[in-house]
């Protein structure tokens, strides 16, 4: 079973509804959900988008790390 088939009615919705707004986005991150069994399979960036769709209030919080990379003055 993957964690597309896994997801809550919820949360699913709510993808649906990232998906609708960034189409894109949206159909990477189903894509990724149907081929992957466990959270940890997903990639940082999967994650974060993923929070974004849910309204996580934590994926902000990866702000941090890719800030650590950008070149500062």
């Amino acid at each position: 079973m993957n964690l597309l088939q896994k997801m809550n009615s919820a949360e699913f919705k709510q993808l649906l509804d990232f998906k609708a707004t960034y189409p894109t986005l949206g159909e990477d991150l189903i894509k990724a959900l149907g081929e992957k069994s466990f959270p940890i399979q997903l990639t940082l960036a999967e994650c974060v988008m993923l929070g974004n769709a849910l309204d996580a209030p934590w994926s902000g919080a990866f702000h941090e790390i890719f800030q650590t990379f950008k070149s500062k003055p």
